[in-house]
């Protein structure tokens, strides 16, 4: 991470577009390192990565472009994502490759918590509680768990009400209310 550091302070034009086409490297260990490594190059890593998820057929790639969007928020938490990685997120909570929809849904998680990030990612959230995809529905639903949120609390007590939610939904929504319990009331 040290030489990360080094190479966005000092060779910023060289060091990204390796550090993007490690992301296709065949060995897990690599390609998540360059996932890390381009969080600490900040926020201007987030336009080509958005280049490079657009462009690319190969779900690996894209996911690992998205789990960047993480670790760029992890050590720049400040910074507000462009409006286009937000629409990239919200797409790809559809991708057909549950790497890379899965991958949207842990990231649309941890921006849920972020104070910029909340307003914008929560409403997609909330939407992919009603999902047909009872994994999509399980992650989005134990994201907010972790949201202090009016429309989190308005969702749980409509998928609790709603006779059409799935049963296991249900459980979902409700062990989460019991940890959004735990986590606010204290």
């Amino acid at each position: 991470m040290d030489a990360c550091v080094l190479m966005s302070e000092y060779y910023f034009e060289e060091a990204l577009p390796r550090l993007l086409g490690l992301l296709s490297d065949p060995d897990p260990v690599v390609y998540r390192t360059a996932v890390k490594g381009l969080g600490i190059f900040g926020p201007q890593v987030l336009l080509p990565l958005l280049d490079l998820y657009n462009s690319t057929e190969n779900s690996t790639i894209k996911a690992c472009c998205i789990k960047a969007f993480v670790q760029v928020s992890v050590n720049f938490p400040d910074v507000t994502f462009p409006d286009q990685a937000i629409s990239v997120l919200k797409l790809a909570i559809e991708d057909s490759n549950p790497v890379v929809s899965q991958s949207a849904l842990m990231t649309l998680g941890h921006l849920s918590k972020q104070e910029l990030e909340s307003e914008r990612v929560i409403p997609i959230l909330i939407r992919a509680c009603n999902s047909s995809n009872m994994a999509h529905a399980q992650s989005a639903v134990m994201s907010l768990a972790e949201v202090k949120s009016l429309k989190v609390d308005q969702c749980f007590a409509s998928l609790i009400n709603e006779e059409s939610t799935d049963d296991l939904i249900k459980e979902f929504v409700e062990s989460s209310m019991a940890r959004r319990k735990s986590l606010f009331e204290n």
